[in-house]
């Protein structure tokens, strides 16, 4: 149960993995602004074209789960401006969900959504509580629910504070944790490692979900995808927007 992250167009994504041979993906996780890449949510145009692409890789699992990247100075900042990254994120998946039609929330009712917080940055209380409590209480396209559920991409071992934040008595919910580490560069979506995450303990009990264990940026090969897999009982697909039926 694999799939790609990607900071680049998946319409330029998936021909690069599938020149490469890494497998077929069970689902794709994409930035929406706040985010420094190209996002999803560019243009209406642009979030159906990466939409398509989705579904032609993998048509019986057409999933698309969001990240958020903003400037990451601003993750040491303060509540009012995790609140206003948050604000944006959550109108950019709202702008996505109303420009592909056929694209839905999940059946669950659970949409996990990750916070890119990179391995030389630092995490403040102050704004993960104003981040993750304005998703947590977004009421999505004024339709009287509550989906979006924070969670962090991190690495877990990094020195700045990431796991004791969000471990603290007085810090707002973490649903999930999305671990950079360890790598695996010898294995692939078609065939993921066993798994063995880093996770948060002790400083915290938030479960890590998903692991990246394959890096494209350079660290593990020079492609445009990111490789991750789902932890033991947890199915990432279930946890994302889906397509049911091929955009337009």
């Amino acid at each position: 149960m694999a799939g790609y992250d990607t900071a680049s167009l998946v319409t330029s994504a998936w021909p690069n993995a599938q020149a490469n041979g890494y497998g077929t993906p069970l689902f794709w996780l994409r930035y929406f602004s706040p985010c420094y890449y190209t996002p999803v949510n560019a243009s209406s145009s642009n979030a159906n074209a990466e939409c398509r692409e989705i579904w032609i890789s993998n048509s019986s699992s057409p999933m698309l789960g969001p990240i958020t990247t903003p400037t990451q100075s601003r993750l040491s900042g303060s509540s009012a401006e995790g609140q206003a990254d948050a604000q944006t994120f959550a109108s950019a998946m709202v702008t996505a969900y109303l420009d592909v039609v056929p694209m839905l929330l999940p059946a669950n009712g659970n949409l996990y959504c990750w916070l890119d917080q990179e391995a030389s940055t630092s995490l403040s209380l102050a704004y993960w509580n104003g981040w993750a409590s304005y998703l947590d209480g977004y009421d999505f396209d004024g339709s009287g629910t509550y989906p979006l559920y924070p969670c962090l991409y991190c690495n877990p071992g990094a020195p700045p504070p990431n796991c004791s934040t969000i471990g603290s008595s007085s810090a707002y919910y973490c649903f999930a944790v999305w671990s950079s580490e360890p790598l695996r560069c010898g294995n692939y979506v078609k065939d993921p490692p066993s798994w063995a995450a880093e996770n948060c303990e002790p400083y915290s009990s938030t479960p890590t979900r998903v692991w990246q264990f394959n890096d494209g940026s350079g660290i593990c090969n020079g492609s445009l995808v990111d490789q991750d897999t789902g932890a033991p009982g947890f199915y990432t697909p279930s946890y994302c927007f889906y397509l049911d039926s091929e955009p337009s």
